[in-house]
């Protein structure tokens, strides 16, 4: 999620929107290296007009982000148990990771993929695949992660410090 969240956040912000990107856990350690990452909040700083939630299948799993009563607008996800809890719903049981989605959509949409976007994406896919290993992986999200290696990510750096230097606990 956190590359997801980091992506969409830096392509809103680079089209001249006004973000707040929120964890309620914060940053984990091994992913405060990203781009973009010390701009994430733990909670709400001021009234928005419009939310989106990332690579998470249902509203709880975000904890208390949300004011009670509050649907999200927009759900873009990966997740096969994701339950359409948004206004609108973006979710591809395909695609190996809500970043790899992002990665092919983002463009056609019409914003910009930047050498750091395109890092904090790869990192998404690196680790919602563990590395590319999961059963799910296709050719085309290996041409995805390729494409962001074009557009400037840095592959050994962001596999790295996303799986191997991860401690074991």
């Amino acid at each position: 999620a956190v590359g997801s969240l980091l992506g969409m956040g830096m392509a809103l912000r680079l089209a001249g929107k006004g973000v707040q990107m929120l964890l309620v856990d914060g940053v984990p350690q091994n992913l405060k290296h990203l781009p973009g990452s010390q701009q994430v909040q733990k909670k709400i700083k001021q009234p928005f007009d419009f939310s989106i939630m990332l690579d998470s299948s249902d509203v709880n799993r975000v904890g208390s982000i949300f004011p009670n009563g509050v649907t999200p607008d927009l759900n873009i996800d990966h997740h096969i148990t994701n339950l359409n809890f948004a206004k609108i719903n973006l979710v591809d049981i395909k695609a190996v990771a809500t970043a790899a989605m992002l990665a092919e959509f983002l463009p056609p949409w019409g914003y910009s993929i930047t050498p750091a976007i395109a890092d904090v994406l790869l990192t998404g896919m690196i680790t919602d695949t563990l590395g590319f290993r999961t059963q799910n992986m296709t050719s085309q999200a290996l041409h995805l992660a390729a494409s962001l290696v074009e557009k400037g990510a840095k592959l050994p750096e962001m596999y790295y410090h996303a799986l191997v230097q991860r401690t074991f606990e």
